[in-house]
């Protein structure tokens, strides 16, 4: 890839677009029964510590509402989650893992484990971090923009 007539900013803007579209691509090839969007959006009810809210899950992982919902929706009939109203505010749906998609990565941890070490392939742990602290501004910034 020939970056030299542009600046770093747009070689990076659009490193961004293309690796996410690819990663997108071997996910979707990966998995059947959902997309990676989806897959994305179990990994990340992971990351709470109580069943989240569909406006939770939206601002963590960048999407719409309705976005988010109509993902839900797809999970819940593929039995990967299920969708719950909150006992303490009706108005509120949470989202819970059925553990269906946990039982996937049990059996059969090879292919994770794999694509891992190849998207990381002779990256240092330096430069991991680097990249991660810069994303995390990137994302603080863009969220001061949609704001």
């Amino acid at each position: 890839m020939k970056l030299t007539s542009i600046s770093e900013e747009y070689a990076i803007y659009g490193t961004l677009f293309s690796l996410c579209n690819r990663i997108q691509t071997i996910g979707d090839k990966e998995f059947t029964d959902i997309t990676m969007r989806q897959h994305f959006l179990m990994i990340a009810l992971g990351m709470f510590e109580n069943p989240p809210t569909l406006k939770e899950m939206a601002e963590l992982i960048g999407c719409s509402y309705q976005n988010v919902k109509r993902m839900a929706d797809h999970l819940q009939k593929k039995e990967f989650l299920k969708i719950v109203q909150d006992s303490k505010d009706k108005r509120k749906l949470l989202l819970v893992s059925t553990g269906k998609l946990e039982k996937m990565a049990d059996s059969n941890p090879e292919k994770t484990i794999f694509f891992m070490s190849k998207l990381y392939k002779s990256i240092s742990r330096e430069d991991l971090v680097t990249t991660l602290n810069t994303l995390i501004k990137m994302d603080q910034n863009i969220g001061g923009i949609i704001e």
